[in-house]
C-alpha cells in the first residue's frame, strides 16, 4: 500500500513540474465534451446537480443529493454505505451493482466485472463541480454496466476559485473541504470528515484528495487527474422486528459491534486532446487500484472478505463536426486483475445445526480473475432530418473475457480438504476456467428543435455481464455457473418545455429485462429471470419571481416480475408480482426564497410511497414524508455561512426496509433530526 501511494505521488510530482512551464488556454466547449455526459451525449434522460446546489447542500451522504433527481434513489445504509436505484428497484445481491455505471470525469471508476455496491465512496462527489445522472440503458455509448443508468462525477476546473469550507453537526460530525491551486494549471481538492454515528459503534473517518494539472504535450492539450480515497468505518447492520425503527432506543442499537469496512482507492489518468479541422481527438490512458476488507456481519459465522483490483486501460475517441451532423467514434481497452478471499475466523456454534456444520472455520474462497475488455463504439448526433427534427444513434460492440484461477482446492470441502456435514460445505469452489461475454448494444432516437416545447423518443438496449462475485462464488452443489449477460431494452417518449415561468421535462418509459440473475430455491445462481419496468418521470421549475421559485421532481415507477420461481429466501415469485423495494412514487419539492441580497432560505419535502419488502408481496413498508430546511447567508464577499436542519419534525422512518424469511422484518433506521452549521471562505 505504501509503495502504491509513493508511486502515485511521484507521477503527480513529475507531471506538475512539466505543467508549471506552460500557460494554459481556456478549455473549449468541444473539449469539455470529454468529461461531461450532457455535452458529449445527446441523451434526453440526463439530469444534473449544479455546483451551487452541491455547495449549499453540503451533503453528508450521497442520498441527500440524489433525492433531488427524479427516478433516482440512493438508499442510505450504515455510515457511507448505500444501494442504488435508477428507474429500477433497489437491487441487492453480490453483482446487482453491475446494473449501474459510475464514472469520474467520464471514466469508469472500476472494471466492468468488479463493481462495488457502495461505489460512490470511491469518488470525490463532496467536492465536485457537478453530478450527472443518465436514466435508462446507455451501454451503446459508455459500455458494460450502463444498463439501468450512469452516474458521472465532474471535477471542478483547474482555474476555479480557491476556498476552504468547514461544518459541524450531531454525533461529533465535522468536515473540512478545501480547494487550493494557482488558478492556472494546478489544483488540489480535499475532503476530510469524521462522524461517530447516531447508532452505537457506527462511526467513520474518510479522506479524499483530487489533484488536477493542465499542460501541453507538443500541440496537444493535456490534463492530469488523480484521486485518492480512504474510508475506515464501523458498521451497524439491520435492526429486527416489525416497525422496530419507530422505537427510539432500539433504533440506536448496533447488534453487530465488531463489523467494519476499510476501503481505499487510487485512480490516475491523463487526457490528451487536440482540435484540428473540426475534429476533436482525445486519448485517455488510466490506471486504478483499490483494496477493501469488511466483516460480513449479515452472514452466519461473520466471515471476513478481502478484495482488491489493479487495472489499466485506454479510451480513444474522436468527434468530427460535419455540416449536418457530428460523428463520434472510439475504442476502449481495459485490463484488470481482481482478487477475492473470504475467511471465517472462528467455528460457528450459535446458529442452526446445518449452518454450524456447513460454514467451517478457515478460508471459504480464494481466487483471482484476470479480465480484459475491448470495445468499439460509433455514434451520430444532431443529424438534421429537417429544420425542426434531428436524429441521433449509437452502437457499440464489446468483447469481455474472464480468466478465473482458484487458489484453493476445488469443490465444497473445508480448507484442508476434509468434509463438512449435511452433504458438504456451504461454499463451493469451481475449477479454473475462461469465460467470454460478447455484446452489441445500441440506441436510436429523434428530437424536435422548436423554441418553446420539444419532443423526443428513443429506443435503447443496455447490458451488464455477470460480475465475478456472481460467476465464481458458488454455493452447495453448483459446480458451474453458466450465466450470461443481463440485457434491458427500453422505449422512451417525452417532452422538454421552456416557457416564460416554467421549465421542465416529462418522460414516459417502458422496458423489459431478460437473463436477470438471481439465486433460486437450491441457492444456485441462474439467469432465467425476467422483469418489466415502466413509469413516468417529471421535473419542473416554477419561477414565481427572480427571488421566489420552486423545483420539484416526481417519479412513478411500476417494476414487476415477469416469471415464476422459488427463491433462496423461501419466496414464491409469480408473474405480475411487484419487485421488492420498489416504491411506486418518489417525490421531492424545494421552495427557495431570497429574502435579502445576501440571505436565502429553502424548504424541502421528501416523499416516498409504500413498497413491498419481499418478492412474494406479503410484507410492506408504509413509506414516509420528511421535511428539511436550509438557510445560507453571504456575510462578506469572501465569507458565507450555512445552516441546515435535516428531518425537521424528527420523523421516525426507515432508510430501507426488508423482509427475510430467516430474520423477519428488518430495517436501516432513518436518522433523527440533525442540525448542521458551516462556513465557507473564498480567497
Amino acid at each position: 500500500m505504501k509503495l502504491r501511494i509513493n508511486i502515485f505521488f511521484i507521477l503527480i510530482f513529475f507531471v506538475s513540474i512539466v505543467s508549471n512551464s506552460n500557460e494554459i488556454e481556456e478549455i473549449t466547449i468541444f473539449e469539455k465534451k470529454i468529461q461531461s455526459l450532457s455535452l458529449f451525449s445527446n441523451n434526453q434522460t440526463i439530469l444534473s446537480i449544479s455546483e451551487d446546489d452541491l455547495n449549499n447542500l453540503n451533503a453528508q451522504h450521497p442520498k441527500q443529493i440524489f433525492r433531488r433527481l427524479s427516478g433516482t434513489w440512493i438508499s442510505r445504509g450504515s455510515g457511507q454505505e448505500h444501494l442504488t436505484a435508477i428507474r429500477s428497484p433497489i437491487l441487492t445481491g453480490p453483482g446487482a451493482c453491475g446494473s449501474f455505471l459510475i464514472l469520474e470525469d467520464g471514466l469508469p471508476i472500476r472494471p466492468s466485472g468488479f463493481c462495488n455496491v457502495n461505489g460512490l465512496i470511491e469518488t470525490p462527489y463532496e467536492v465536485a463541480k457537478q453530478i450527472e445522472v443518465i436514466k435508462g440503458p446507455v451501454s451503446s455509448r459508455y459500455g458494460a454496466n450502463a444498463m439501468h443508468g450512469v452516474i458521472n462525477i465532474i471535477s471542478k476546473p483547474v482555474n476555479s476559485e480557491n476556498k476552504i469550507y468547514t461544518s459541524i453537526g450531531p454525533n461529533n460530525y465535522k468536515n473540512l473541504k478545501l480547494k487550493v491551486g494557482n488558478k492556472k494549471n494546478i489544483s488540489i481538492d480535499g475532503f476530510f470528515s469524521n462522524n461517530d454515528g447516531f447508532r452505537n459503534a457506527s462511526g467513520y473517518d474518510q479522506q479524499k484528495l483530487k489533484f488536477q494539472s493542465s499542460f501541453f504535450v507538443a500541440s496537444w492539450k493535456a490534463k492530469l487527474n488523480a484521486t485518492l480515497t480512504n474510508l475506515n468505518q464501523e458498521t451497524a447492520g439491520y435492526i429486527n422486528g416489525f416497525n422496530s425503527y419507530k422505537n427510539d432506543s432500539l433504533s440506536k442499537l448496533n447488534f453487530n459491534p465488531d463489523a467494519y469496512r476499510d476501503a481505499n482507492s487510487q485512480k490516475i489518468s491523463i487526457s490528451i486532446t487536440q482540435i484540428e479541422d473540426n475534429i476533436l481527438t482525445s486519448v485517455t490512458p488510466y490506471f486504478r487500484l483499490n483494496d477493501m476488507k469488511f466483516l460480513q456481519h449479515y452472514l452466519p459465522g461473520t466471515p471476513l472478505e478481502k478484495n482488491s483490483h489493479i487495472s489499466t486501460g485506454l479510451i480513444f475517441q474522436q468527434i468530427i463536426d460535419y455540416d449536418t451532423f457530428n460523428l463520434i467514434k472510439g475504442i476502449q481497452v481495459d485490463l484488470a486483475k481482481s482478487e477475492i478471499m473470504q475467511i471465517q475466523k472462528n467455528n460457528l456454534t450459535t446458529s442452526s445445526a446445518f449452518n454450524n456444520a456447513t460454514r467451517p472455520k478457515g478460508k471459504h474462497y480464494d481466487y483471482k480473475v484476470n479480465s480484459s475488455v475491448f470495445a468499439l463504439f460509433l455514434g451520430i448526433e444532431e443529424y438534421f432530418l429537417s429544420d425542426r427534427l434531428n436524429a441521433f444513434a449509437d452502437a457499440r460492440a464489446e468483447f469481455i473475457e474472464y480468466d478465473y484461477s482458484n487458489n484453493m482446492l476445488n469443490g465444497n470441502t473445508k480448507e484442508d480438504g476434509s468434509q463438512c456435514g449435511f452433504g458438504g460445505c456451504y461454499y463451493n469452489r469451481p475449477s479454473d476456467s475462461k469465460d467470454s461475454f460478447n455484446q452489441i448494444s445500441g440506441r436510436l432516437g429523434l428530437i424536435t428543435k422548436n423554441e418553446k416545447v420539444n419532443y423526443f423518443t428513443q429506443l435503447s438496449v443496455g447490458f451488464r455481464p455477470p460480475q465475478i462475485s456472481e460467476k465464481y462464488r458458488l454455493q452447495k452443489q453448483q459446480n458451474i455457473s453458466d450465466i450470461n449477460s443481463e440485457t434491458l431494452t427500453m422505449l422512451e417518449i417525452g417532452a422538454k418545455y421552456n416557457l416564460n415561468l416554467i421549465d421542465g421535462k416529462i418522460s414516459f418509459y417502458k422496458g423489459k429485462k431478460s437473463n436477470s440473475i438471481f439465486r433460486d430455491s437450491q441457492n444456485f445462481i441462474i439467469d432465467n429471470g425476467k422483469t418489466k419496468h415502466e413509469g413516468i418521470d417529471v421535473s419542473l421549475d416554477i419561477f414565481m419571481s427572480p427571488y421566489n421559485y420552486i423545483n420539484t421532481n416526481i417519479s412513478f415507477g411500476d417494476h414487476k416480475y415477469n416469471f415464476e420461481t422459488d427463491t433462496s429466501m423461501r419466496e414464491r415469485i409469480k408473474i405480475g408480482n411487484i419487485i421488492d423495494t420498489a416504491p411506486k412514487i418518489m417525490a421531492n419539492l424545494i421552495w427557495s426564497l431570497k429574502l435579502e441580497d445576501h440571505l436565502t432560505v429553502s424548504f424541502e419535502i421528501e416523499h416516498m410511497s409504500s413498497y413491498f419488502t419481499d418478492a412474494a408481496n406479503e410484507h410492506e413498508y408504509n413509506g414516509h414524508t420528511l421535511y428539511h430546511f436550509q438557510l445560507n447567508r453571504q456575510i462578506t464577499k469572501s465569507l458565507k455561512s450555512y445552516f441546515k436542519i435535516e428531518n425537521v419534525t424528527n420523523k421516525r422512518y426507515a432508510e430501507r426496509a426488508d423482509f427475510n424469511a430467516f430474520g423477519g422484518d428488518r430495517y436501516f433506521s432513518g436518522l433523527p433530526r440533525e442540525i448542521y452549521l458551516g462556513l465557507e471562505f473564498k480567497y
